[in-house]
């Protein structure tokens, strides 16, 4: 017992010393990273600005071996190109929209407070304050940068995004003169990500069921009801329930009670529908939306209060929305239904029923939606 107290205690002291040291290594980086940011963000200014450009390359370099490729790193690394008209594909990483990001909010920061929560936030700004030598400067050299290249070109994008202009470098990234770059490819891939996440569904239905063949005898009824469920990009998986009431302008027979050796006459009417839907968008642009439906469910009229003819429904159409905003829709949707009322022997008719909805609905996944606004994507208007 005592031996193995001793290697327990042994045991949780080494891991202690594994985490002290991943702690302390981890604070030295920091501190290296730090002290040569705030140094070599101001050297790159001197000799960018002198023009000596292979002491900037030099300077960029050595900050970037030891801070790895943070924003101003990544900056720095895009306009030295710029100038020294070395630009290629292979400088972006695979996260340089990552670092436009962090660049617009450090921008945006700047113009909507005119101060700036800087220390506690020191290593998410690369330990280089924002608004000051190199901001300042890295603006004006893009600005000068920019008049070098032609607007249709990458460089003339970049140049325009760290001068006067980060808010449309995402819609330019869709044009197509760019969709083989490696830049607008990572754009895509990130919208992907965010298009493919699921977005909750909720509407309410009016609407009318239409009884067909024999079975139009008990008349046109209002419907009323709600679908649940979600979206996932052009697919739709909906919870459906809705209720069919008024009495029915015909009287007709039925076996009420179940007697089958005695119908009698009525026009009571009352009906419920629950099943399941699945759609798929066809057609999807400008606020648009058309979708084939088909859905399977359980079906039931009431003849009176308390006996009711069942059915199964599986039922086929044909949906369209229009997207009023990008989570809310107005629709409308109409579906033939095979049922049979005839099962349990309440009806000796049937038919097939034709059912017109309108909905007012809405879409939403609000992490999904404020993520692809921000990337300037279009989500359905």
């Amino acid at each position: 017992m005592k031996n193995t107290l001793i290697v327990l205690i042994a045991t949780l002291l080494t891991i202690s010393a594994f985490g002290q040291e991943d702690y302390l290594i981890k604070k030295i980086k920091q501190q290296e990273c730090s002290n040569t940011s705030k140094k070599n963000n101001l050297l790159f200014v001197k000799y960018m600005s002198e023009n000596m450009i292979n002491s900037a390359k030099i300077i960029v370099n050595h900050w970037e071996t030891a801070c790895s490729l943070t924003e101003p790193v990544y900056r720095a690394k895009i306009l030295w190109s710029l100038k020294a008209e070395q630009f290629n594909d292979s400088l972006f990483s695979n996260i340089s929209i990552d670092h436009i990001f962090n660049y617009q909010n450090r921008i945006k920061g700047l113009n909507s407070t005119g101060t700036y929560w800087y220390e506690s936030r020191e290593s998410y700004y690369g330990y280089v304050p924002p608004g000051q030598d190199f901001d300042n400067y890295t603006q004006e050299l893009a600005a000068e940068l920019k008049n070098n290249y032609q607007e249709s070109s990458m460089e003339y994008i970049l140049a325009e995004f760290y001068s006067d202009n980060c808010d449309t470098i995402f819609q330019k990234l869709q044009l197509p003169n760019f969709q083989e770059s490696k830049l607008s490819k990572e754009y895509y891939a990130v919208v992907k990500k965010y298009k493919k996440m699921l977005e909750f569904h909720i509407a309410g239905i009016f609407g009318i069921w239409i009884p067909t063949g024999k079975l139009a005898i008990l008349g046109v009824h209002p419907e009323i009801g709600y679908q649940v469920g979600w979206k996932k990009r052009k697919m739709n998986y909906d919870f459906t329930m809705t209720f069919k009431y008024l009495d029915s302008p015909n009287s007709y027979y039925a076996n009420l009670n179940h007697s089958s050796n005695n119908p009698e006459l009525t026009n009571f009417f009352w009906g419920l529908y629950v099943g399941f839907d699945i759609g798929v968008d066809v057609f999807a642009k400008n606020g648009h939306e058309i979708q084939t439906i088909g859905g399977i469910a359980f079906d039931g009229i009431a003849v009176d209060y308390n006996t009711t003819a069942l059915s199964y429904n599986f039922n086929f159409g044909l949906g369209y929305r229009y997207y009023i905003r990008n989570g809310f829709y107005i629709g409308l949707k109409m579906k033939y239904n095979v049922v049979n009322y005839t099962l349990d022997k309440v009806l000796d008719f049937t038919g097939n029923p034709v059912t017109v909805h309108f909905l007012v609905g809405g879409v939403n996944n609000r992490h999904r939606n404020e993520n692809l606004e921000a990337l300037k994507y279009p989500l359905r208007r």
